[in-house]
Parts: structure tokens; C-alpha cells; sequence
């Protein structure tokens, strides 16, 4: 478990942009001694995928990533973190499994669509001018 992994992505046909994440220990190490430097390590490898990713698919995962960095922001440590990660990516394979399964439901709509009713026009009180 102590080796490294190498993360691979392409754009177009001859551009690879390959980094080679830290080891386990060394991500710990990191995690418990300067978890900013961790947290700027998360940012800089998720942008590199993004920014290697397909014009097209840049806009889409961008905002992933901004969704993910409020879900981490709003954990209060980070096991709370982990958990609403966790939530979040069961979330995904839920919407994954059901785009493969059923995709005619992904646009179904749940919600009632009920119209506003606006109230009777009140008269002003008797005796004073508009």
C-alpha cells in the first residue's frame, strides 16, 4: 500500500498530463501535520483533471468541484467530512445506476406545481384620500 499511483488524463490525441499522487504514509503524514498543504494538494491534482479534461466536460466538472469544496467546507471536522462525502458520492452512484437502469426517470419531476392566488383587491379605509 506504500507505492505510488499515477493518475492519467488526456485531451485531444497527444497531450497527457500525468501526476503521480503520494503515498498513503506520506498522505497521512501530511493529513495530520499540514493539512493545508494537503488541502492545496487536493486542489492543484483536481485541477489539472479538469483543465485536461474536454472543452465540453470542463464547465460540468468545475462545478462538481465547486460542489465538493462546499461540502467540504461545511464539515465541522474531518471525519464529519468523510461522512458527507461519502453521502454525497452514494448520491452519484444512486443517479449513475439510475441514468443506466432507468434514464427516462432522471427527468421525471416530483414536486406539485401549485399557482399563486392573489387576494382580493382591499379598498382603502373610508375618510382618507389617496
Amino acid at each position: 500500500m506504500g507505492h505510488d499511483h499515477n493518475i492519467h488524463h488526456t485531451q485531444g490525441r497527444n497531450k497527457t498530463a500525468c501526476q503521480t499522487l503520494p503515498s498513503f504514509d506520506e498522505l497521512k503524514t501530511l493529513a495530520e501535520q499540514d493539512p493545508a498543504a494537503l488541502d492545496a494538494l487536493r486542489i492543484e491534482m483536481s485541477q489539472t483533471i479538469i483543465d485536461n479534461a474536454s472543452p465540453e466536460m470542463q464547465p460540468r466538472l468545475q462545478a462538481q468541484q465547486s460542489h465538493i469544496n462546499q461540502v467540504i467546507a461545511s464539515g465541522k471536522n474531518p471525519n464529519h467530512v468523510n461522512v458527507l462525502l461519502r453521502a454525497e458520492l452514494h448520491k452519484q452512484i444512486v443517479r449513475f445506476s439510475q441514468a443506466l437502469n432507468a434514464p427516462q426517470t432522471l427527468h421525471q419531476h416530483q414536486a406539485e406545481i401549485k399557482p399563486f392566488r392573489r387576494p382580493a383587491p382591499t379598498s382603502p379605509p373610508s375618510g382618507e384620500n389617496g
